[in-house]
């Protein structure tokens, strides 16, 4: 967003800048710079609201919520719930002053209110930012600006400070090092910030297991909002909801796909009324998930697949970030591994009843005149798919094939004819494969429409495996174990792709160019181009266990040192300035 802060008019008409004078500050269309060259800048974030950000040798921070800075620091004084009558508070960070409201009613009127700031950039702008007059003529409150020399105490020796800590968690976090060590009691142990609270939109869906997981190996504080699978946010659990915001009072909300969020837009309006900030993580197609409704400024996305971003920018998102899968130790881990008998191995639907979900919905049924025409001409707008780069069917293509079989031509229909051909795609690439490698050993774990597709023996044929109990083993007795991706990721990667190394197995994939932004080529990760490359390295790395457990060594390194999902949740977080 444009920065239009006229930052020597606020200069000018700030009663409190003479303290500066002699500091070595100037006041630039950037922000205000320190002699050093460090830039306190006030930013309009998403809500309108002005928030404080700060860099310096090339290290950018934000240091106040980009939605809701004032009920950022009203739910930070809440949570330290410091004591009227009970010696004061010292701040440490200045922020832009909404806690140093929150404590002045609070606390006693004549009860000291000491605010010890670093950076005099930092307290600059918060001063200039907003009037604080009320604050600052407060009997008992003190502003102490750095720099402060090695050991020196910023106040008189006969001061006694006030006994009550509050930090706010920017402080904290980027200039703990900067504030002195005080005498007894202020030298007790130097308080951690509060922990980060996340609220978890889950309904039994993928990937709640490993954010629930992550969160607790990152140390938050968490609360789940539960409903059903398929289920929006109503009257009815919106109550719940609230109730349960008012009562954990998060610091973000975190869904996957969107989930809870209803075509209205009644929950991102109720949310950005709340001034929550949300993350949604998108980890399939947003095409066939998000609604014409623009949607909330303070909600942030992020996909698994670099190649979708282009896409949430046009929806209306502001902030649009790539976020990869990953993998939980929890459920993958290279423990309990046996001697790998089978030679190659492949788990995955035949996406059969995938295929016949989208045309039950589109009222297309077997007994249908033309059924069979369709499928053709949808199986052939599939093939031109999945030959090239588009992330979704041609538009075009489809109003066409939508006007033959007289369908409404409403943007659900559209939708739901191109998540149609897209998975049909997916389901042609996946069998094509496959028969490719039949003779190389092959035993597919799947649903049961597998057996008249490919045409395995019964012994080569797997009933479904349950990805949380079951999976590891099953990769782990597998010396290659087959990824063939879906026709929606051109360039991106799936989940098998991290929870095959994670779990101390052999991984050949077909080859994507956002692997090579995380693994490296040939030493982590072997790729095939087509089907005949797919099946000669099979058989060549089937027939070499020590190749084999060369790649395996490497990329389960890989995986655990920097593709587990608290890696992610850790971006995200930051993304998030939390």
């Amino acid at each position: 967003m444009t920065n239009t802060i006229d930052y020597q008019q606020l200069w000018n008409a700030c009663p409190w800048t003479e303290m500066f004078f002699g500091r070595g500050l100037r006041v630039s269309v950037d922000g205000i710079v320190s002699l050093n060259g460090a830039i306190a800048r006030l930013e309009t974030g998403p809500s309108g609201a002005v928030g404080l950000s700060h860099s310096e040798a090339g290290r950018s921070a934000r240091l106040t919520s980009a939605v809701n800075p004032a009920a950022e620091d009203k739910n930070l004084v809440e949570r330290c719930a410091p004591q009227a009558n009970a010696g004061g508070v010292l701040c440490l960070g200045l922020g832009l002053g909404y806690q140093l409201e929150e404590l002045a009613r609070r606390l006693g009127p004549d009860e000291p209110l000491w605010v010890f700031e670093s950076r005099p950039e930092l307290a600059a702008a918060a001063l200039i930012s907003r009037d604080l007059s009320a604050i600052v003529n407060r009997p008992g409150f003190r502003l102490f600006v750095g720099p402060w020399s090695d050991g020196e105490k910023p106040f008189a020796p006969e001061d006694f400070p006030p006994s009550q800590i509050l930090w706010r968690p920017a402080a904290a976090r980027y200039f703990a090092e900067e504030y002195p060590w005080f005498d007894a009691p202020l030298s007790a142990a130097r308080p951690k910030p509060a922990p980060r609270r996340v609220l978890l939109f889950q309904s039994g869906y993928y990937l709640d297991r490993e954010l629930s997981n992550a969160a607790q190996a990152l140390g938050l504080e968490t609360a789940v909002w539960n409903f059903q699978r398929g289920e929006t946010a109503d009257g009815n659990n919106f109550r719940e909801l609230l109730e349960l915001i008012k009562n954990f009072r998060p610091d973000m909300a975190l869904t996957v796909n969107h989930l809870g969020f209803d075509a209205e837009g009644l929950l991102d309006d109720l949310l950005a009324r709340l001034g929550l900030a949300v993350a949604s993580w998108f980890v399939d197609s947003p095409a066939f998930i998000l609604g014409p409704k623009r949607p909330g400024q303070n909600i942030s996305v992020f996909s698994w697949d670099g190649d979708y971003l282009e896409l949430l920018k046009n929806k209306g998102f502001s902030t649009v970030k790539h976020l990869p899968l990953a993998t939980d130790p929890a459920f993958f881990s290279a423990d309990g591994q046996a001697n790998p008998a089978r030679p190659l191995a492949f788990v995955g639907d035949s996406l059969t009843m995938a295929t016949a979900k989208y045309m039950l919905k589109l009222g297309l049924r077997a007994e249908n005149k033309n059924f069979s025409a369709f499928l053709d001409k949808a199986d052939k707008l599939a093939e031109r798919f999945l030959a090239n780069d588009d992330l979704l069917p041609d538009p075009a293509a489809l109003e066409k094939l939508a006007a033959w079989a007289e369908l409404e031509l409403t943007p659900e229909h559209l939708s739901d004819l191109g998540a149609l051909v897209t998975w049909r795609a997916s389901r042609q690439r996946r069998t094509h494969i496959l028969t490719e490698l039949k003779d190389a050993g092959l035993t597919v774990a799947g649903d049961r429409h597998w057996a008249g597709l490919l045409g395995l023996p019964p012994a080569r044929l797997h009933p479904p495996v349950e990805y949380y109990s079951e999976l590891k083993a099953f990769y782990q007795k597998a010396q290659v174990n087959l990824n063939i991706t879906s026709a929606q990721m051109k360039t991106g990667l799936n989940q098998r792709v991290f929870d095959v190394p994670a779990s101390g197995a052999f991984l050949l994939t077909d080859y994507r160019k956002q692997l090579f932004e995380l693994f490296e080529p040939e030493r982590e990760v072997i790729t095939y181009q087509d089907p005949k490359e797919a099946r000669s390295l099979a058989r060549w790395y089937a027939a070499r266990p020590a190749a084999r457990e060369s790649v395996i060594k490497a990329a389960h390194r890989r995986v655990t040192e920097c593709h587990l999902y608290k890696h992610r949740l850790r971006d995200l977080l930051q993304t998030m300035d939390l």
